[in-house]
């Protein structure tokens, strides 16, 4: 099964890194407004959204509570500054699939990746 990575937020560098980690195990797609995303969510098997948490993390929340409250089961790996415990607790309860503590490794980002895949296999 061929997996998709939506990607919001983060910076050039980053997503950079993040293309360069995930590259060869998953098809990236760079999303730049989350009601944009909202409006026309993806749909199906092999797809997850991996959204930063740094900038604004009440955005992020408010994002995966739209997704849940429309019903969409999209699995959603957020990566947050350390300090964030709060938010990793209200992301886990949103049924989010990660939160991922700043600094992420390249090993750590593909294992979420791949986790999200045998769950939802």
């Amino acid at each position: 099964m061929s997996t998709t990575v939506h990607v919001l937020g983060f910076t050039r560098d980053e997503r950079a890194w993040i293309e360069s980690a995930l590259g060869r195990i998953a098809n990236i797609e760079f999303v730049d407004d989350s009601e944009a995303f909202l409006d026309r969510p993806p749909s199906g098997q092999g797809q997850c959204l991996l959204a930063s948490a740094d900038v604004d993390e009440a955005a992020t929340l408010r994002l995966v509570r739209a997704l849940r409250q429309r019903g969409l089961a999209l699995p959603v790996i957020v990566v947050g500054p350390h300090s964030a415990f709060r938010t990793a607790v209200d992301i886990a309860r949103l049924e989010a699939t990660d939160f991922l503590e700043r600094p992420v490794s390249v090993r750590e980002l593909r294992a979420a990746v791949r986790r999200m895949r045998s769950d939802a296999g």
